[in-house]
């Protein structure tokens, strides 16, 4: 082999070596920051992409409608209210509501919680753990005498002041 050929080699491992030093840091950048998030159990999700079709064909069935809003409370909290009726339109009563509730902005701060009935019929209403402002996903799961319905809703908190 001659002289002039013996530096391609080397390239080649600093090209392999730099891209995999890249790849870690983009990682750790990644992994720090909660602003960037991974579905958690994203592969169990896929996995059973037909289940999540049947409950969408089921919620379809049921007719049942969730709305809800943030209110702003005291500094740094909000209280998630949500009304719940059925197809009809009448108030749902007698419902166990669960919350999954992220800010867009930090997707990775996913909070779980349950919501309690309300002195006003098919209301629902609970406090949320953190009140960052902007956009949140509430993922909404009823279920009352073995039905269950969800949603998805992405509603707006105002800053509180």
């Amino acid at each position: 082999m001659s002289a002039r050929g013996a530096y391609w080699p080397a390239v080649i491992v600093a090209l392999l070596v730099g891209s995999a030093g890249a790849n870690i840091g983009f990682m750790v950048v990644a992994n720090r920051d909660a602003s960037f998030a991974v579905e958690p159990d994203y592969y169990r999700k896929a996995v059973e992409w037909d289940r999540a079709m049947a409950q969408q064909a089921r919620n379809a069935e049921l007719g049942w409608t969730v709305s809800a809003r943030l209110e702003p409370a005291a500094a740094g909290r909000a209280r998630l209210v949500t009304a719940v009726q059925d197809r009809a339109g009448a108030p749902l009563t007698g419902g166990a509501v669960e919350v999954e509730a992220f800010p867009s902005a930090r997707a990775r701060e996913i909070t779980s919680f349950a919501l309690e009935s309300t002195s006003e019929a098919g209301v629902y209403a609970g406090p949320l753990p953190s009140a960052r402002p902007g956009l949140w996903e509430l993922r909404v799961r009823v279920s009352r005498h073995g039905e269950v319905f969800t949603r998805t809703i992405s509603q707006d908190l105002a800053v509180t002041r």
